[in-house]
Formats: C-alpha cells, sequence, structure tokens
C-alpha cells in the first residue's frame, strides 16, 4: 500500500500513516504535534491560527488548558524537527496569532507504508538522534504510589516509591532505564491515562501501586503495565508486618525486574540485611524533607538522618542520605565546607563500609575530592564508581558532567544528556544541562534549555540566572537584566545578585554594578555572599585586586564553585593577569591552552 508524502529539508511527512521520518529514519511524534505539522504543510507559508488549531485538536466540547497544552505541542513539534523558536527554520511563531511553516514543501515519492522501519530516533535535547531499534533500551518510570493511610504517613509511602526506583534502577541497570523520581512525582495526584504519561515520559512501562498502612501492618499493592498496549503484565499485593517493609521493597523490585528480564537478570535477594524498623522510619522522614525543592529541607532531613543512625548504627543508607545531606548543605552556602566535608568523608567511608555498591556514598566521595582535596582524579573515579554500581542515577550524571564540563571535556555533553533522559522533567537536571552548554560557548543551546525549564516552573531562579547569564554573553544585556529582575525576590539571593552586578558591569553601567558590589559586601537576609561570585562581579568591574582578593578567599573557604573557574567566560579580564596562572596551579586546574580554549570562547 502507499500514501502521498510531503517532503520538506531531509524529513518526509506520511500524513495519512501519521509518520515523520528524517533521512529514511523514523522521527517518534506523538499524536498532536503530528497534526499541527500536518496543518501547517497542508498551508505552507500560509498563517495557521491558534483558533484554527483549537478547533483541530480540541474540538467544541473537550475541556483542557488550551493555552498550556498548545505551547507543550508547539514545543514537542521543535524538539522532534531540531527547531528553534528564536531561530526557527521550519515554524515560525506570530505571536498571538498563530504559527507559519516557512521551508520549502514538495510532493514526495510514494513509498510503501510497511516499509523502513528498521530504525527510530531518540528525541534529546537537541533533537533527534538516530539510532536502530535494537540500540535502544527499553525505559520504565515508577509513579508515585497512592497512600491509602492517614497523611501523615505520605512520608513512608514516597520512601518506598523511592526505595523501589533505586532497586529496580540497580538490578535492571545496562539493560532498562529507570526514570528518576523528579519526572515521575510530575504525575503525584493527577488523573492521567497510560498513554498521557507514556507520550510525556516516552517510557515503555511504567509501575503503579498503593500502600495502606494499618498500625504496625502495612498492605503494598503494585503493578506493572506495558504502555504501547496499555497491558497489564504483572500484578501483586503484600501484607507485611512494619518491620518486614525492606523485604517488601526487594520483594516488589526482583518481580517487576524479573517480569521485564528474566533471562539476564539473577533473582533479587530474597530480603536485604535487617534494620531497626525505628531507624526505618527516621530515615524515611528524612529523605521526605530531602525532597523539598531547593535548601528547604536540608536541615530536618540531617535531623532524622542523625536519628536513624543512633537508632542503628549499622544503617548503611542513612550515612550515605546524611553525606548528601552535607554536600548540599555545602553548594547551597547553607554550611562552610571545610566545616563539614571531612564528617561528609566519613559517613560515605562508613557506608561503603557497610554497602560496597551505594552510589550515593560513592558520589559523595567524589564531592569531598572535588571540593576539599582538588583531588580531580579521585573525584573522578568516584564518580565512574557510582555509575558503575547504579547506571541510572541521573544525579550522578549530572556531577560528573558539570565536573567534565569545567575541565573543557567534550564527553560533558554526551553525559548530562543521559542524566537528562533519565529525568526528563527534573528541574535541577535541565538547568545542569543548560551550564554545561554554557560552559562549553554554546550560548544558543543553554537559554533553549532554560526556556525548556521555565515552561515546567516559570518561578524556578536557578533556570532564570543561567538564562541570564547566556544572553549577557550573547551581548543581549538588556534582556539579561530583565531576566534578572523576574526572578522573585525571595530567590534573588546573594549568588543572583552578584551575576546581575556582573551583568551590569559589561553592559556598560559600572555605577550600579558597584552599588551592586557594595550592597553584597553585607549580608544579604542575613547570607553573606559567596566569595567566589562577589569575584565575578569585580571581574565585570575589571577591579583586578578585588577580585584575586575574594578569589583567594574562595581557596581558603573551599567555595563549591572554584574548579569552573576556568571555564567560567566571566573571569575573561583578569585572565591576563600574572596572578591568574598561579591560581590555576595552586588549584590543578591548568590544563592545555587548547583544552581551554575550547572550552571558553573568547
Amino acid at each position: 500500500m502507499t500514501h502521498q508524502r510531503l517532503r520538506f529539508d531531509d524529513f518526509v511527512a506520511d500524513v495519512r500513516a501519521r509518520e515523520l521520518r528524517k533521512a529514511g529514519a523514523l522521527v517518534r511524534l506523538q499524536d498532536q504535534p503530528f497534526q499541527i505539522l500536518a496543518m501547517l504543510l497542508e498551508h505552507p507559508g500560509d498563517v495557521v491560527t491558534r483558533d484554527e488549531l483549537r478547533v483541530r485538536l480540541w474540538p467544541e466540547g473537550t475541556f483542557v488548558d488550551f493555552e498550556h497544552s498548545l505551547n507543550a505541542a508547539i514545543k514537542r513539534l521543535r524538539v522532534a524537527l531540531g527547531d528553534s523558536a528564536d531561530h526557527p527554520r521550519f515554524v515560525e511563531t506570530l505571536h498571538r496569532r498563530g504559527y507559519r511553516f516557512i521551508a520549502r514543501v514538495e510532493a514526495g515519492e510514494p513509498v510503501s507504508a510497511s516499509g523502513g522501519h528498521g530504525s527510530a530516533v531518540q528525541r534529546g535535547p537537541d533533537g533527534p538522534r538516530h539510532t536502530t531499534l535494537s540500540d535502544r533500551r527499553p525505559r520504565l518510570v515508577v509513579l508515585p504510589f497512592t497512600n491509602l493511610s492517614d497523611i501523615e504517613d505520605e512520608y513512608f509511602t514516597d520512601g518506598l516509591t523511592e526505595d523501589l526506583i533505586a532497586k529496580i534502577g540497580r538490578q535492571c541497570a545496562g539493560r532498562i532505564g529507570v526514570l528518576a523520581r523528579t519526572s515521575a512525582w510530575q504525575f503525584r495526584d493527577v488523573s492521567r491515562t497510560v498513554s498521557d504519561i507514556s507520550e510525556a515520559l516516552r517510557v515503555d512501562y511504567l509501575v503503579e501501586g498503593s500502600v495502606r498502612r494499618e498500625g504496625d501492618r502495612v498492605r503494598v499493592t503494585a503493578t506493572l503495565i506495558e504502555t504501547e498496549g496499555e497491558t497489564q503484565l504483572w500484578a501483586q499485593s503484600y501484607d507485611r508486618r512494619l518491620e518486614d517493609c525492606l523485604a517488601v521493597e526487594a520483594d516488589v523490585a526482583s518481580q517487576i525486574a524479573h517480569a521485564l528480564t528474566a533471562e539476564l537478570l539473577p533473582p533479587a535477594a530474597s530480603r536485604p540485611p535487617g534494620t531497626h524498623p525505628a531507624a526505618y522510619q527516621a530515615f524515611l522522614r528524612g529523605r521526605y524533607h530531602w525532597n523539598a525543592p531547593g535548601d528547604e529541607g536540608l536541615d530536618e532531613a540531617v535531623r532524622y538522618y542523625d536519628q536513624a543512625i543512633q537508632l542503628d548504627p549499622e544503617f548503611g543508607k542513612a550515612y550515605s542520605a546524611r553525606a548528601r545531606a552535607g554536600v548540599a548543605r555545602c553548594e547551597y552556602y547553607l554550611a562552610e565546607p571545610l566545616a563539614v566535608l571531612d564528617n561528609v568523608r566519613r559517613d560515605a567511608t562508613r557506608a561503603l563500609e557497610l554497602d560496597a555498591g551505594d552510589s550515593e556514598a560513592h558520589v559523595a566521595l567524589a564531592e569531598v575530592h572535588r571540593m576539599l582535596n582538588w583531588d580531580w582524579s579521585s573525584a573522578e573515579a568516584s564518580y565512574r564508581a557510582a555509575l558503575d554500581v547504579n547506571p541510572n542515577s541521573e544525579s550522578t550524571h549530572r556531577y560528573y558532567a558539570l565536573f567534565l564540563a569545567a575541565r573543557g571535556r567534550s564527553e560533558a555533553l554526551r553525559i548530562v544528556d543521559r542524566g537528562w533522559m533519565l529525568d526528563p522533567l527534573c528541574l535541577t537536571n535541565n538547568t545542569a544541562a543548560a551550564s554545561v552548554r554554557f560552559y562549553v560557548g554554546d550560548y544558543e543551546s543553554a537559554i533553549e534549555r532554560c526556556r525548556i525549564t521555565l515552561d515546567i516552573d516559570p518561578a524556578y531562579g536557578p533556570a532564570r540566572r543561567r538564562m541570564a547569564s547566556a544572553l549577557a554573553e550573547l551581548g543581549r544585556y538588556r534582556e539579561a537584566i530583565d531576566e534578572y529582575s523576574l526572578i522573585s525576590p525571595l530567590r534573588l539571593d546573594p549568588v543572583s545578585r552578584a551575576w546581575m552586578g556582573h551583568a551590569l558591569a559589561a553592559a556598560g553601567n559600572p555605577t550600579a554594578a558597584r552599588e551592586m558590589a557594595i550592597s553584597l559586601e553585607r549580608a544579604v537576609d542575613g547570607r553573606p555572599t559567596p566569595p567566589f561570585h562577589l569575584a565575578m562581579l569585580y571581574a565585570g568591574l575589571n577591579d583586578r585586586d578585588r577580585a584575586f582578593q575574594e578569589l583567594d578567599r574562595a581557596c581558603a573557604a573551599r567555595d563549591p564553585w572554584l574548579d569552573t573557574l576556568d571555564a567560567e567566560p566571566r573571569f575573561r579580564n583578569i585572565k591576563d593577569d600574572a596572578r591568574y596562572a598561579p591560581l590555576l596551579d595552586h588549584l590543578r586546574l591548568s590544563r592545555p591552552r587548547s583544552a581551554v580554549t575550547a572550552a571558553v570562547p573568547s
């Protein structure tokens, strides 16, 4: 059977079969984005209004957030085409009116509808990437289990779900991609069909379930569903005493792993090492606070991890969780690295003594090597060890990619995008992908990644801050300063203010930049300005003495950002200073000039 097709650039759209191909390879495109593409191709060069799209996609009687849904569908179409809203090659936006297809469209040659299905396209943040079907690993998401008990038991249900994600990730490592928590949590308490979730996350399988706790008993129900056919493959319920909840997790993870990869994976151990029930409760409460946005729950998380370790000194996961929380407190400038990183090292080391396969402990140890010791080879070895034991850890990919980008290593992009694929709706992951692109000098791509993040959460300060920094590097200072101004006053922390001061200086407003620096010399809302970022502001002002003074303070304090110094373009004003090269030597950051040039374009 043959169908008439429409050709543009390297793409061919078969409207009747609803297939899009690029260079013969099938591009995965959901139904609504394809319908939009078909309408645009029917009227190339003409405006297709938003109202016309609404009538076609959401006929009368359909209740939907039209503006958000249409914008999301257009964005997915652009990702599939590798197109950009700012510099469109195919789909042009006409503000408040609609869209226009601007590329040349031709009638394509008819082809067999059943032919050419030997390859597929995996869509990443930078557009399609061709791969054979046999190369694509199945993807699975564990949805947040439903809490059927009292609201105060929410922490228990959340903890059970997270442990299940981790266990499946470890048991299926290298064979199945298990999405991380953040993307899964977007569907918490939201009524969505299996096909909706599959389309949003591009997963082949999903796990859903519920938890009911009554007294010292717990009942866990879990179901495994294949998304394409919306077919239930496996389901099971477990009634256990509360002290056996770890065994419940192990059993569920083992059953799911067996259902997916029965011939590839050995059966999991029927029961992990015993843990004091009250210690596990404290650990779950700590994990609940750890998952609060930003730095909100860190201190509470540490308090509960302390309690778990006091109750059970052999509880390895509590040690690694406390180590990660200590690292995060340094990253958010809630604690001085010199004051806490030795404790982080002890916790991570103890966790690895109890379980050499604890990936979080390896990551925490890598961060100690990076921040405290400036021991880059040991840091990289620990990142790699973390990925070896859990290739499905999105946070390890993020940390490792940023580490590599700071050293001008080209594999940083591949690794950060792998982390993005594991958790595509995570604000932190998306912002990290933008930061890696910023450090390698691809400012346009950094801006686009930030826009994707801000579409998910317009109030997410780190993404807006990163986008502003990329806009400034492109000389778009007015836009950059506007972006800083859009950050909520509650989120305009000292780091953001220092970055804004640098943009003001670069824009030719040294008076305003100097006023910002003076204000930052005092604590902002009780929080002192980290010296690395204050040094950046003074570098923008070309005040070299103050910049190096602050960098010396950053070295003494072990500022978490120090290792990005040579990859950071905003220090360009001081890089020809006689004090700069010795500082790099002190930090052990010196590398061949060609690598520096590749990482930091002038």
